[in-house]
């Protein structure tokens, strides 16, 4: 299939989702301070910060795609010595590997169906264009250093645990898990940023 087909297609889609998920009258987003819950049951707090580029309207319909993002420990003060996560893709997930002995993070591709140059060339759409196959992005914190690692296949299907609309950021000093839950909990958030999804269908 033709990739300019292709992409038009899928922005077409995707572009009134992604609103939902960025607002589309800045591009800086931050910082703010939210809670986090772990695969092992500990809350911790982190701060998190984006810029993102906002994109031509088409219609009435605007879409927001990150550029870059930050993720800094703060609670408790033992983790606020680990290295700030900088990255371009949109994180999801934080936890700890205790088997591993190690943080990480699984951040999806805002961008998806309409891949940059080097992931089309990388593969990332299947062979009809209809999906992309490797929507996800994994990230450890190995030796003192974030690196970003092929994504495990037991992190598929592991349910998202950071703040994805940000509507009342400014009304906490730190979001809790409770506000999170609300606003994550709405039925129009798509599943890729509910969960780690091992595709995205770009119809």
């Amino acid at each position: 299939m033709n990739r300019v087909l292709v992409v038009a297609a899928c922005r077409v889609v995707l572009a009134g989702l992604l609103v939902l998920v960025a607002g589309c009258d800045r591009d800086h987003i931050g910082p703010w301070q939210e809670q986090v819950r772990l695969g092992d049951g500990r809350v911790i707090v982190v701060e998190r910060d984006e810029r993102f580029r906002v994109s031509d309207p088409i219609g009435d319909v605007g879409a927001a795609f990150i550029q870059n993002t930050t993720l800094r420990f703060i609670d408790p003060p033992a983790l606020a010595e680990l290295p700030t996560l900088s990255i371009g893709y949109r994180p999801i997930l934080l936890d700890y590997d205790p088997e591993g002995g190690y943080w990480y993070v699984i951040a999806v591709n805002d961008h998806a169906c309409w891949p940059t140059e080097a992931e089309w060339k990388a593969g990332h759409l299947n062979a009809t264009g209809r999906a992309n196959i490797h929507p996800n992005f994994e990230y450890r914190l190995i030796d003192g250093t974030w690196r970003e690692v092929e994504i495990g296949a037991d992190r598929i299907g592991r349910g998202a645990n950071l703040l994805i609309t940000r509507t009342t950021i400014d009304d906490f000093d730190v979001v809790p898990l409770s506000e999170k839950h609300r606003l994550d909990g709405h039925p129009r958030l798509p599943e890729p940023y509910r969960r780690v999804e091992p595709l995205i269908a770009c119809r």
